[in-house]
């Protein structure tokens, strides 16, 4: 093979050399070495495109262009290579004499002398600077949102990996943490002012997250209206809590769109990075500590905690066994009498879901109220509860018990759900009963929050059908006058915490007085919750409501213990 190629260079030298040398000058940037990698020939090419003369180039080593851009390990493969007397080929980044990077694809030769010793090293190169800087550009599209010019949910993961991987080097010391919220309020500005709107809002919180964030850290668009940040380099100057708070800040500044202005607010999880967890553990606790705060009402902040986790898996268990549950038909409907004050009877039960736990026993509502928070559980146990109690009502009907409206507490989940009134209609013409024989209670907390639009424009509809609206646990916290005069509620539930200190505090009854004028101002039957014992009644009865509820009227009970109810009440009201 030898003897071929020096039978070749011989007839290369005798007819044009010259014009093989200007050719291979022309097309490729070349650099002779010794075997210690002192530069000892370059042609013109390599002086033009590092911007270095001759002089500078010869004597020194090509330590001269390195840029930088890559790493110990892939300069340690390239020697160990060529000094194995092996070809070497690659892509390199290197730096000219001005600082501005360019990018060769090297071929490396060992020159060897007879004997196979290794003399030096011929590299051939030719510049592709364009075509790797075409590469960055579709690699940077590929991991852009379009909209915000923020990450995109590939770029964001590619961004936790290594944010992970440096957390996991022997030694760091680093404490960064991953930030994750979406946007309360941004659907009903879709939904009013149109998609354009909508995608102002989202580049003006773009912008807004750019700002408050170090440049390093990197600030993602996860889809639709879900953000997600890095902190690392931000964290060095301001503490987590400090910038959620400053982040809740700039979310909640008003957006101008055109001729309107709007605002927003965000539901915040965070979750700090310490290397044990895998990506998927990292995203899921944020995510984790999101969804805490958004059932919390939104438009607040919350870490994730060892004690969110074990609640969450608690959750997990409690939804998957209610599943079994519904099927097994281990879901019963206990009623509490509501009596009336002026007639002194129970003209109304409340409905409160019971479950045969076969393990734990007869469990009250507030024993698994993370059902009630799963859609596909509450669709499934509306019409079992309607179903229970035609059924009951047949039962009391043929046992000579007066007719009465059924209160029913509505989750967040069914009052958001479009199709929640579609089902409920479809179930009481089923059974033959009317919208009016039932009361529909509601929390102020489920008027406010993600998706509290809909829920309201539901409310308006169920009303409108026939079915009476009432607010409970009014007085436990900030009641907005406003859906006291706006909605269509014809009742009010003034909450238990009312009345609990009454007993021998005038200020107590001065407000429980106040609040049931305030119903009753409003031209709404005021039903007093929580009252337990004789003294609670005879000084509620003093203040005058339509109805009272609690223990001393009677207990939750079971359809077959209704029967047992009194038809009149009088003195104490308790059997």
């Amino acid at each position: 093979m030898a003897l071929q190629h020096d039978d070749r260079l011989r007839a290369l030298t005798h007819q044009d050399a010259d014009f093989w040398a200007d050719l291979v000058d022309s097309v490729l940037i070349v650099a002779i070495t010794d075997n210690r990698g002192v530069i000892t020939y370059v042609n013109d090419r390599f002086c033009e495109i590092s911007q270095y003369s001759r002089e500078e180039l010869i004597g020194s080593t090509h330590r001269i262009v390195n840029s930088g851009y890559h790493d110990a390990d892939f300069f340690r493969d390239l020697y160990r290579t060529i000094q194995a007397g092996e070809l070497w080929q690659g892509n390199i980044c290197n730096r000219a004499k001005d600082g501005s990077l360019y990018w060769v694809a090297t071929t490396i030769i060992p020159k060897k002398d007879r004997q196979g010793q290794i003399q030096g090293y011929v590299a051939s190169r030719f510049e592709i600077t364009e075509l790797m800087n075409t590469r960055d550009r579709l690699c940077e599209l590929a991991e852009t949102d379009t909209l915000t010019g923020l990450l995109n949910r590939g770029g964001f993961n590619t961004a936790l990996a290594d944010e992970i991987a440096r957390c996991r080097e022997p030694g760091s010391t680093s404490h960064p943490a991953l930030v994750m919220f979406d946007l309360d309020g941004f659907k009903q500005i879709n939904d009013v002012h149109g998609h354009h709107a909508g995608d102002i809002v989202l580049r003006a919180i773009a912008s807004r997250l750019i700002e408050l964030t170090h440049p390093d850290d990197p600030v993602s668009r996860l889809g639709g209206d879900e953000f997600a940040v890095i902190l690392h380099r931000t964290l060095e100057d301001v503490s987590l809590e400090r910038y959620m708070d400053r982040l809740q800040g700039v979310l909640e500044r008003p957006i101008d769109i055109e001729t309107v202005t709007v605002s927003v607010a965000g539901s915040i999880g965070a979750v700090l990075l310490d290397g044990t967890d895998t990506m998927e553990d990292v995203q899921k606790n944020a995510d984790m500590a999101m969804y805490a705060a958004k059932r919390a009402g939104g438009k607040q902040s919350q870490m994730f905690t060892r004690n969110l986790r074990e609640r969450a898996q608690a959750r997990v268990s409690i939804l998957s066994e209610a599943r079994c549950g519904v099927e097994r038909n281990q879901f019963e409907v206990y009623y509490q009498p509501i009596l009336n004050c002026r007639t002194r009877e129970v003209d109304q039960i409340e409905a409160l879901l019971r479950w045969q736990h076969p393990e734990r026993g007869l469990l009250a509502a507030e024993d698994f109220s993370d059902v009630f928070t799963d859609a596909g559980l509450a669709q499934a146990m509306g019409p079992r509860m309607i179903e229970a109690f035609r059924r009951d009502v047949c039962m009391w009907n043929e046992q000579g018990q007066p007719p009465r409206q059924l209160a029913i507490n509505l989750s967040r989940m069914d009052l958001i759900r479009d199709d929640y009134q579609r089902e409920l209609e479809e179930s009481l013409r089923r059974f033959n009963m009317s919208p009016d024989s039932f009361v529909l209670e509601v929390t102020e907390a489920m008027l406010h929050g993600r998706r509290a639009d809909q829920g309201i424009r539901n409310l308006r509809e169920l009303a409108r059908s026939g079915f009476r609206i009432a607010l409970d646990n009014f007085g436990k916290g900030i009641t907005v006058l406003n859906h006291l005069r706006e909605l269509p509620f014809s009742q009010v539930k003034i909450d238990q915490s009312m009345v609990a200190t009454i007993v021998g505090n005038p200020d107590a009854c001065m407000v429980l007085s106040s609040l049931i004028e305030m119903g009753q101002g409003f031209q709404m039957e005021v039903t007093v919750e929580g009252v337990e014992n004789r003294e609670q009644f005879d000084l509620v009865m003093q203040m005058k409501p339509e109805r009272i509820q609690g223990f001393y009227i009677s207990s939750a009970l079971s359809s077959q213990d209704i029967l047992k109810l009194p038809t009149h009440f009088e003195g104490a009201v308790r059997a």
